[in-house]
């Protein structure tokens, strides 16, 4: 699993925080079902594993930036 932050080690795309981010960029002004969310962040991020995509996207939602209704993913 990813690093939560980054550090001199871990380039901030292979964190939770860095995923989020790239996910936000994903999300700006559209919504999207998790599975595509997945699909397209997967063609951004191809080492990403889907662990750490749930994680990022539970990082998210925690911190009341998502809204989840009706199997479709938005920024609030």
């Amino acid at each position: 699993m990813s690093e939560i932050f980054p550090d001199k080690f871990t380039p901030p795309e292979r964190t939770i925080v860095g995923e989020a981010a790239a996910l936000l960029s994903l999300l700006d002004h559209r919504s999207l079902s998790v599975g595509q969310l997945y699909v397209e962040h997967r063609q951004i991020a191809s080492l990403s594993t889907y662990d750490s995509f749930a994680a990022a996207l539970t990082l998210l939602y925690g911190a009341g930036v998502l809204d989840y209704e009706e199997k479709i993913v938005g920024r609030s």
